[in-house]
């Protein structure tokens, strides 16, 4: 009969689970956003309601010049190009050297995340081909172009058009964050949605962009970031479990 070794049991490791599983908050984040943004879809008048509290001659704030506002309106996507450039150096350098080895998989992410997601799918995908017009571009607010609801593809802009906001899923861009770093999960979602409104309210106070198009630019950004986070598990197998790879 076998002897009974309760050091021997107590010693075996419990399994972790695997980083490459979602975790509910990012879901719950994005489910979230998408029952927002549904709002001003819906109720489009809402979408209209907002911006003029921002915008034309009874706007109740004029936001438009404030210092801040105008550095986001103009940095933000420089600032977020440089990070991604930077992620995508450490990359390139975990891949060929061995420094920064154990990171790889991580700095892949950032890398392709960034590009994928407030890159080509909110530039050329929805911006490209849903030719929505910029709230200072409609007649609503002095504008030649006809003002049309979240989500109907339209001919109301040629080109950098308005649905949804580049510049604000680069803020949201920063909740995809807590896949890679778990132990800090609630400040990257805090930080991520902080940015993510406050860059939508300098893209709505410059006139730039409606309410349904900061929102939207949440589950957008978070779809795209999760499937780039499920395509590296086949890549970096190795660095899927949390004591592989996960940034501590």
């Amino acid at each position: 009969m076998a002897s009974f070794d309760p050091m021997q049991t107590s010693a075996r490791p419990t399994p972790l689970p695997p980083i490459a599983s979602i975790p509910k908050m990012y879901g719950w984040i994005a489910a979230g956003f998408v029952v927002l943004a549904l709002v001003p879809t819906l109720w489009p008048q809402i979408d209209i309601a907002a911006a003029e509290l921002l915008a034309g001659p009874h706007k109740v704030l004029d936001a438009g010049q404030w210092p801040w506002v105008v550095w986001i309106n103009a940095y933000i996507p420089t600032v977020f190009r440089f990070m991604v450039l930077l992620a995508a150096a450490g990359w390139l350098i975990s891949s060929l050297t061995r420094l920064g080895k154990p990171w790889r998989m991580h700095f892949a992410f950032l890398a392709l995340a960034g590009i994928l997601g407030p890159g080509a799918v909110v530039n050329h995908v929805f911006k490209d081909n849903w030719q929505r017009a910029r709230p200072y571009e409609v007649t609503q607010f002095g504008g030649p172009q006809q003002f049309t609801r979240a989500g109907v593809i339209t001919d109301q802009c040629n080109n950098n058009c308005s649905f949804v906001s580049g510049h604000v899923a680069c803020g949201f861009f920063l909740i995809s964050v807590l896949l890679i770093h778990r132990k800090r999960a609630g400040r990257w979602a805090g930080a991520g949605i902080l940015a993510g409104l406050v860059i939508g309210f300098a893209r709505m106070s410059d006139v730039a962009h409606w309410l349904s198009d900061v929102l939207w630019a949440c589950p957008i950004t978070l779809l795209s970031s999760a499937l780039v986070w499920k395509g590296l598990q086949f890549i970096y197998p190795a660095q899927s479990t949390p004591e592989q790879g996960t940034m501590h």
